[in-house]
């Protein structure tokens, strides 16, 4: 969905950019835009989003980290088959 960051590692070096571009942008749109409303209603996301904000000061960094939770919590709802 290109919501991980991209690396550039080298030896002993790692690094991390930009969120990718890969996948459907789409759906990375809709996934940010869920993810503002859902900090408002879930506590384990709105305190997801404090912690990213805190540690990088980056709004759209902290959530983009929210969104990616969120993708995580729908697959796994697509995959146990219960909500």
């Amino acid at each position: 969905m290109g919501l991980v960051p991209s690396d550039y590692s080298s030896g002993e070096t790692e690094r991390q950019g930009h969120i990718t571009k890969q996948g459907n942008s789409s759906v990375r749109s809709w996934l940010v835009e869920c993810s503002w409303m859902a900090i408002k209603y879930d506590p384990v996301l709105l305190d997801k989003y404090r912690c990213v904000l805190k540690n990088c000061g980056s709004k759209k960094k902290a959530i983009v980290a929210v969104a990616r939770k969120l993708a995580i919590r729908l697959r796994r709802i697509l995959l146990d088959g219960e909500p």
